[in-house]
């Protein structure tokens, strides 16, 4: 009997199976939505003239540094209060005194020796002058030198010039005892304090100026095309000479000073490739709201470099890697650019080829983007 019934399931499953399939084939799928154009920042390009600044860092120096050395010796026997480190001291200030005792009398004993020296020169002379006047009297033919008393003379003469010079010298030596400033400026480190006994040649204390100061600032070779200036490493002319303004937390504050480029060294760095500019900052103002300029501070500098016509200036938002950047074009669709960059900043880029004015270009990030995709412009 089953035997029997089984075609006729086989029929029945059949026929159920091609309804399924027929029914399903009438069920309409929902229309598939296309995704909305995702929103981009734009900013229209504008070009515009553009003042470089050149960035760099650098250790304030003193423009003239100078160790005072004794240069005579024997015991300090007074030092001045204002030789102390940090102190300000004018031209030909007294810093301090050697015991001149000695030296002394090695000026009274030269003194002596040229009284010597000046009576034994004037005895030769006369005794030269009296056997000349006998000679001619007396003598026959040409006197010898000895006759005339010329030798003795002559020796007479160099012991007077020895005897005038050992006074010379005993005289320095004696002025030599007080160690004086060379210059105004501001004393950086002592040696010495009384009773210390010191020896010819002994440093006893450094100083340097503190009306000009000088910093050394590297830049990259490749900012080079960015100043006027020449590289043959001479004091540039008033003309030549670059703002340089510098800044530094000091005092509890950021404060600033401005300067002036004074030269180039005209050698680049082979393994880092970088140059030295040479800074020097005025510092002859009293202290007001301006503080003075100290020793040793490190700043962070800009340069005043060429001025730029017609560049645009891009925020680093807008630029993706190998320099690339997007542009909506007129169907609102992205095209990509790769551009040349003219100069870095931490903020954005300075760009005067491949992109033109009054285009549009992307500022927002873009997760993924290719050439042709469609987008919403958003204004800046």
């Amino acid at each position: 009997m089953i035997k029997k019934l089984k075609p006729l399931f086989i029929l029945l499953g059949a026929m159920l199976l091609s309804y399924i399939l027929w029914f399903l084939g009438q069920v309409q799928p929902d229309p598939v939505e296309e995704s909305p154009a995702p929103d981009v920042i734009v900013e229209i390009l504008t070009p515009k003239d553009f003042q470089v600044k050149i960035i760099s860092s650098g250790t304030t120096t003193p423009l003239t540094q100078t160790i005072l050395n004794a240069e005579v010796g024997g015991e300090v026997i007074y030092r001045s209060k204002k030789f102390s480190e940090g102190s300000s001291v004018i031209e030909g200030e007294i810093l301090a005194k050697i015991d001149d005792t000695d030296l002394q009398l090695q000026y009274k004993n030269a003194l002596l020796q040229l009284a010597n020296a000046e009576v034994q020169y004037s005895l030769q002379l006369a005794e030269a002058e009296v056997a000349k006047e006998a000679w001619e009297k007396m003598g026959d033919g040409i006197a010898s030198d000895l006759m005339l008393k010329k030798p003795q003379l002559k020796q007479a003469e160099a012991l007077l010039e020895v005897a005038k010079a050992q006074v010379s010298s005993a005289e320095k030596k004696l002025n030599k005892t007080e160690i004086v400033a060379p210059y105004a400026g501001r004393i950086q480190n002592v040696n010495i304090d009384l009773g210390t006994t010191i020896i010819p040649g002994q440093p006893v204390g450094a100083m340097y100026t503190s009306s000009e100061i000088e910093i050394t600032l590297a830049i990259k070779d490749n900012d080079l095309q960015f100043l006027s200036i020449p590289m043959d490493g001479r004091k540039l002319d008033s003309s030549e000479q670059a703002l340089v303004e510098i800044e530094s937390f000091y005092k509890g504050k950021i404060q600033s000073w401005q300067g002036k480029l004074e030269r180039v060294d005209g050698v680049i760095d082979p393994i880092t490739r970088m140059i030295n500019l040479i800074a020097v900052f005025e510092n002859d103002f009293i202290e007001t709201n301006q503080s003075n300029l100290p020793i040793g501070l490190f700043v962070e500098a800009k340069i005043d470099g060429i001025k730029l016509n017609d560049v645009f200036q891009i925020p680093v938002t807008a630029i993706s890697e190998n320099n690339v950047v997007y542009i909506v074009d007129s169907n609102n669709e992205l095209e990509l650019r790769e551009l040349s960059i003219l100069k870095k900043y931490s903020d954005f880029v300075i760009v005067k080829e491949g992109i033109r004015a009054g285009e549009r270009i992307v500022t927002s990030k873009l997760s993924t983007a290719s050439n042709g995709i469609k987008v919403n412009p958003v204004y800046k």
